[in-house]
């Protein structure tokens, strides 16, 4: 008798301690981000036409076009052609590690090729970042960064909002808010060698920043020494549709204090396709370098 009622206690503690260490489910909003972060994470490149909408210096309302854009992440090798006037059918080959770092440019027109470094004045003028900001991996980067600093605070509820699904290019997405409660500018003065992407890259910021709040001239410009105003955090607030059939965030819209600061809509987004052999290559048929 003793023995059965000592085995009953024991099989309740351990059906207790079982119970217990059961992890709690997931909210859906965790679910959201998390299947989005692990498809970025885990894709090798992407292909896609991008509608880029820019808050530029000067300029009223939002600018931008639309560029078709091929990507392989590792080697970083990259191919952009315009879709749309004034600089229609342009286009960008860069390979890392290739032409001394440089990108092979097809202005068209009737112009030769030319060989430019990513950061030139040609390249990035009214840009709000270089071509070595394209795809997905940024925005990875950036999302798991918020997502870190909210779950460090316990906010995580408070920033990251699934509020539901919306039909966007027929495609059917999940809706994500992100707000940055504690959203702000701050200052930092760069080191030797440092220029615009080298400190949008450290703190997750976009490059344009720089222009807009500080005057810097231009991507190339050295700021060594140079005291430079950059947001805490890459958004005051975001708006995202994640494509539920690949998890890809195919609009993304970024707003600030003044309100919206860029807008990108992702069409024909194709993850992880078969490039050819010669396809981040001069001698690829369907270019015209």
């Amino acid at each position: 008798m003793k023995k059965s009622i000592l085995l009953l206690l024991v099989l309740a503690t351990i059906s207790f301690f079982n119970f217990s260490a059961a992890p709690a489910p997931e909210s859906p909003t965790r679910v959201v981000v998390n299947k989005m972060l692990a498809a970025i994470a885990a894709h090798k490149g992407c292909s896609y036409s991008m509608r880029s909408e820019e808050r530029i210096v000067g300029i009223k309302g939002l600018r931008g076009g639309l560029i078709l854009t091929k990507i392989n992440i590792a080697p970083q090798k990259l191919y952009m052609k315009m879709e749309e006037d004034p600089n229609k059918g342009t286009e960008i080959l860069y390979v890392q590690a290739e032409r001394g770092g440089k990108a092979l440019v097809n202005p068209g027109k009737y112009l030769p090729t030319l060989k430019l470094n990513p950061f030139s004045g040609l390249l990035t003028k009214d840009q709000h970042h270089t071509m070595l900001s394209s795809g997905f991996a940024i925005v990875g980067r950036i999302v798991e960064s918020g997502v870190k600093k909210a779950d460090e605070k316990g906010k995580f509820e408070e920033v990251f909002k699934y509020v539901g699904d919306v039909t966007w290019n027929n495609k059917s997405c999940y809706k994500l808010v992100i707000e940055d409660p504690t959203w702000t500018y701050t200052t930092y003065t760069a080191k030797k060698g440092e220029n615009m992407y080298n400190i949008a890259l450290k703190f997750l910021v976009p490059e344009y920043y720089m222009v807009e709040l500080s005057g810097v001239k231009n991507f190339e410009e050295d700021l060594g020494g140079r005291t430079v105003k950059i947001p805490t955090s890459y958004s005051k607030k975001t708006v995202m549709y994640v494509d539920k059939e690949n998890n890809f965030p195919i609009f993304q819209e970024v707003s600030d204090d003044k309100g919206v600061f860029e807008r990108y809509s992702f069409y024909n987004l194709s993850v992880n396709p078969a490039f050819k052999a010669d396809e981040f290559t001069e001698k690829f048929p369907e270019y015209n370098f």
